[in-house]
Formats: C-alpha cells, sequence, structure tokens
C-alpha cells in the first residue's frame, strides 16, 4: 500500500492529462469532409456531371487510441478510489487525518504537523503515518 499511496498524486495528474487528451482526440476523430467527384445521368444521353458530396469521415487509428486512453484512465480511475477508500476506512482520526493531509491536500509533514497541533515534523511522519502502515504489514490494524 505503501508503493500505491506514493501514486497517488502522480495518478491524479495522469487522470488530468488522460482526460484533456481524450477531449482532444474526440474533436479530431471525426470531422466533416466534401469532395467533388465525377458521374453521369442514369439514362441516355448519359451526360457526365460533377456532383458535391459531403459527409463525417472518422479516423479509426485515433477512435483506437482514444479507446487506449479510456482503458488507463478507467485504471487510474480505480486505483485513486482504493486509495480513497483506503484513507477513509482508517479508523482513528488523527491519522486518517494524516493521511489525508499528507495524499488527497499534498501537504508536507511540517504543515501536516501544525495541523494536528505538533511542532516536530516527525511526529505525524514517525509516529502516525509510518507506524500504521508497519501495523498493516504485521497485521496488528486490521
Amino acid at each position: 500500500m505503501k508503493e500505491t499511496l506514493r501514486q497517488y498524486n502522480s495518478i491524479r495528474e495522469e487522470i488530468k492529462e488522460l482526460r484533456r487528451e481524450i477531449a482532444r482526440l474526440e474533436k479530431q476523430e471525426t470531422r466533416y469532409a466534401t469532395d467533388k467527384v465525377a458521374g453521369s445521368d442514369n439514362q441516355f444521353p448519359y451526360a457526365k456531371k460533377h456532383f458535391t458530396i459531403s459527409g463525417i469521415v472518422e479516423d479509426k487509428n485515433l477512435i483506437r487510441k482514444k479507446e487506449i486512453l479510456i482503458n488507463r484512465l478507467k485504471g487510474c480511475e480505480k486505483i485513486k478510489i482504493e486509495i480513497d477508500r483506503f484513507i477513509t476506512e482508517i479508523p482513528d482520526s488523527l491519522t486518517r487525518r494524516v493521511f489525508r493531509y499528507r495524499y488527497i491536500d499534498e501537504l508536507n509533514w511540517q504543515a501536516i504537523a501544525f495541523r494536528i497541533g505538533k511542532h516536530d515534523e516527525s511526529y505525524p511522519r514517525k509516529l502516525v503515518h509510518d507506524k500504521y502502515l508497519e501495523g498493516l504489514e504485521d497485521g496488528s490494524n486490521i
């Protein structure tokens, strides 16, 4: 879980980037096109005529690329939800706040210490955060 927590901020940024890229591809994948073609009447004397045709053109490669990005987006959102759930399900209020401040609010350890009424940055890091994760590893927090 520690490695997953470290990825939290990067995953949030990746989700934003993927959404922007998907939106950009959606604008490009279909476009309106016109062209001129030559043809003839379907009855005698079969005179040659020029016609203008128009329609929507889809770029299949862009559609495939968008599908790949959507799958990546779903994977990132799934990990983000797992982390949010992990933090939400921490039973101790202080520990839950420390995790929220660190990963969701992106605060440094000193700012977290001040928020919880301590002056030493090692308190939230060592005695709350790290102690909780060690308890998960050895099974004592389950």
